[in-house]
């Protein structure tokens, strides 16, 4: 239904529910039952319906001492009402400091809160709004956060479109890369149309529509080169005092800084192009219900899902269930770690965070806003396309927030100085918000560069689906620098500063060479260059000061990312240089050249074979995190899972065109696979190379201290056991954690009970504060065989 959304914002900011419910979003009278007189814990307490919609009823209680709400208080009478009435939403006010807290429950084991005070932004309570207006109880129990819509049409439909388009692309010769960049276009492509479709784009809803129609007027097949190229790299990526003349015709649209600058495959291939078939087809799309359904905020976690499940060619499965699941997971994760950093002990009686927010103690805003926020690091090092990272923005959100509405009623001077820090860092208090947890907030890393590409503009789409104003997305927050690719198993956690100085910078190490001296940059010198670099970079200050310099916003942009990148390089070389020194010298570990019969045949390790590896070194690139935190505050994954060995369904994956120019399928690969490597050497070589790099990792697994529990000891010796994947995780999760961090990983349950896993048991049950690998997965059935483990780190 539509509704006046200006009027409804009034209603919530003065606490008039009885007409923001019945007369703006269109709810009824209550029939009956207008009022519930209860006790709880030996007070009483009167609940009043406002409103309802079929089953679903709206209970508005009035808090006398609102201190007193607590966790169980909130249960106690949810129950007292739930026996009566089966689907309440409880509303808790406090009128006289302009505060509420809305409590529901999503399913019967998963109970919520949500904080709304007057004064705050209301960025986050727009699309509920709009979601109480349109909710009707045939379409589930009432869920006031965002959760995604089961729809496997939409998969479909999306890996259709995809594939159109990558068969479309002509000038890049590797299928993986068409496809990779099929994905990232797309994804630019939805980032365009949210824009336009809030007016952003020269006050056109039908921007993307109309430049294609008059560009196949002027001719056919160069809406690409002569529309959409032109958008990304002169005009999104340039001010407008900046845009050349030739660009009048894009009108008035925002500069988004250098999110859509030249991608590394544009610059690998340099003649690209694609006919216009694919973008009509999607622009179609994009008008369709289903589309309509999915693009706004509240479904976002749909679309991520859906790539997920196209990107990584996973079976279907119920995303309503799986975003329930992160969802709780996420919460779960984030109150321990809150209540602990608080002061209060997590148990059965302590009051959750959202009961924290509500009560506005000056001491936790304090602590908040001046030690937790400005130092709080959140991690999931197997990303995918940043699901977990999306629900955990979503709440970060809703926290800043709720902080910035406590705070616009508080007189203390201290939190004052910090409000007014916040609202002046830039015009749009949205942009603010998205910078502060973007900035030094939220970090991903995964070993496929498509991915990685998916997760950044995933999480940028969600500040433009809640943009309102040009200056709410000018400039979009780049996150190269946060959501990164990269081996997560591989790689230096701590990097040994005088072994990387000593070494020299031409130098290819051969196995068994010492390490010489060298006369160069050091370690902290290029990692001091660096830092400066990216705060530059990711400063926004001198952006307001652009006119006064003879140097242009985007330029600088490019001189410090190029400057980060050549530094990256250096430094990448010289750990990985080190690393293969910590291989072959401390470890022991030569390359095993797999053979079709024989025995592996064994060599020296060569930097090369590292390379490929792409080992990540966690104590460069995130060294303010490692080295001022001693590690990550939160690490939620849902990290890849099974054994860890190579896979045919893998080796096809990765070498697709290759199996396609011999006309090969997986099936017959397996049944077959030994006359077929005899009977074609490329095949044979190549799939050989794939074991021989699963064979190196499995040795330094083994071998590696970051690894130790892994397998249990048996007289004193490691035994060789199965490597698992999910396990590996677990362990360097412990090892990125900081103490007092917290860390949730959705993971299968064999960790539970196997013997394998006596030793890492072990480790979680006698370096951790609490552990818990017992309950399964919430909102799943018991026999489900995902757990959710999570342990805060002593």
């Amino acid at each position: 239904m539509s509704f006046d959304m200006q009027r409804a914002e009034t209603c919530l900011q003065s606490l008039d529910l009885v007409t923001l419910f019945q007369d703006v979003l269109g709810w009824t009278a209550p029939s009956e039952g207008r009022a519930i007189s209860t006790r709880a814990f030996n007070q009483p307490y009167r609940a009043h319906c406002i409103a309802q919609r079929d089953d679903v009823r709206i209970w508005e209680i009035k808090l006398n001492t609102p201190t007193d709400l607590n966790a169980k208080l909130k249960a106690r009478l949810y129950q007292s009402i739930h026996k009566k009435y089966p689907q309440p939403l409880l509303i808790f006010i406090d009128r006289r400091w302009g505060r509420s807290l809305w409590y529901w429950q999503s399913s019967p084991h998963r109970s919520q809160s949500l904080v709304f005070i007057t004064q705050q932004p209301l960025m986050g309570w727009c699309p509920r709004l709009s979601y109480l207006a349109t909710y009707t109880p045939v379409s589930g129990a009432l869920d006031l956060q965002p959760k995604a819509l089961h729809c496997e049409e939409l998969t479909q439909e999306l890996a259709q479109q995809l594939r159109q388009l990558s068969e479309s692309i002509t000038g890049i010769s590797d299928s993986r890369d068409r496809r990779w960049y099929a994905a990232l276009l797309l994804q630019r492509l939805i980032i365009i149309h949210g824009l336009q479709l809030r007016g952003l784009l020269d006050n056109d809803i039908w921007y993307l529509h109309n430049h294609l129609g008059r560009s196949q007027q002027r001719q056919p097949d160069i809406f690409f080169r002569q529309v959409l190229q032109p958008l990304f790299t002169q005009g999104f990526s340039l001010p407008t005092v900046e845009r050349p003349r030739s660009m009048s015709w894009s009108g008035q649209i925002p500069y988004l800084g250098d999110v859509f600058y030249t991608h590394p495959l544009e610059h690998q291939y340099t003649d690209i192009n694609i006919v216009d078939a694919p973008f009509e087809s999607l622009l179609v799309w994009f008008e369709a219900p289903l589309w309509q359904q999915v693009s706004n905020c509240w479904q976002t976690s749909s679309l991520g899902l859906a790539f997920e499940q196209v990107l990584t060619h996973e079976e279907p499965k119920n995303w309503a269930k799986s975003s329930q699941a992160q969802g709780r997971c996420c919460d779960l994760v984030l109150n321990q770690f809150m209540l602990r950093h608080l002061g209060i002990p997590p148990d059965d009686a302590a009051p959750d965070f959202w009961d924290l927010l509500f009560l506005g103690n000056v001491g936790h805003l304090r602590q908040l806003v001046q030690k937790i926020l400005p130092q709080f690091s959140v991690l999931d090092p197997a990303c995918g396309v940043g699901t977990l990272l999306i629900e955990l923005q979503h709440r970060l959100v809703d926290i800043y927030s709720v902080l910035i509405g406590q705070l616009q009623r508080s007189l203390d001077s201290q939190l004052d100085i910090w409000l007014k820090g916040l609202q002046a860092e830039h015009p749009s208090l949205l942009q603010t918000i998205y910078l502060r947890i973007f900035k030094y907030g939220l970090y991903g890393v995964d070993i496929d560069p498509a991915m990685v590409d998916s997760a950044r503009l995933q999480l940028l789409l969600g500040l433009v689906v809640i943009a309102q104003h040009p200056e709410d997305v000018e400039p979009l927050p780049n996150l190269d620098f946060n959501i990164v690719v990269g081996n997560s198993l591989i790689g230096f956690i701590r990097v040994d500063e005088a072994g990387f100085d000593r070494l020299r910078a031409a130098e290819t190490l051969l196995q068994g060479n010492l390490l010489q001296p060298l006369a160069a940059e050091s370690y902290r010198t290029i990692l001091l260059e660096k830092n400066i670099a990216l705060e530059h970079y990711r400063s926004r200050a001198y952006l307001l000061e652009e006119l006064q310099h003879d140097i242009p916003h985007y330029a600088q942009l490019e001189f410090f990312r190029e400057q980060i990148n050549n530094l990256d390089a250096q430094a990448q070389a010289k750990l990985d240089e080190l690393l293969l020194a910590e291989f072959s010298q401390i470890l022991g570990i030569r390359f095993k050249v797999a053979q079709l019969i024989e025995s592996p045949q064994q060599r020296l390790l060569q930097i090369e074979d590292l390379a490929v590896l792409r080992p990540f070194h966690w104590g460069y690139h995130f060294s303010h995190v490692l080295e001022q935190a001693n590690g990550f505050n939160v690490i939620l994954s849902s990290p890849p899972q099974g054994v860890f060995r190579p896979t045919v369904q893998e080796f096809f994956q990765k070498f697709c065109d290759l199996t396609a120019s011999k006309n090969l399928d997986a099936r017959t690969f397996k049944t077959a696979k030994r006359s077929l490597l005899n009977a074609d050497s490329e095949v044979a070589n190549t799939w050989l190379s794939f074991q021989s790099q699963y064979s190196l990792m499995t040795d330094y697994f083994y071998r590696s201290p970051q690894y130790d529990h892994q397998s249990p000891l048996l007289k004193g010796q490691r035994q060789r056991t199965q490597l698992r994947r999910h396990w590996l995780f677990i362990e360097r999760c412990f090892n990125l954690l900081a103490p007092q961090g917290v860390c949730g990983l959705i993971i299968s349950n064999d960790i539970k009970d196997s013997p394998r896993g006596v030793a890492l048991r072990s480790l979680l049950e006698n370096q951790a504060i609490s552990s818990n690998v017992q309950g399964s997965l919430p909102d799943t059935q018991r026999s489900s065989e995902q757990y959710f483990l999570w342990f805060c780190k002593k």
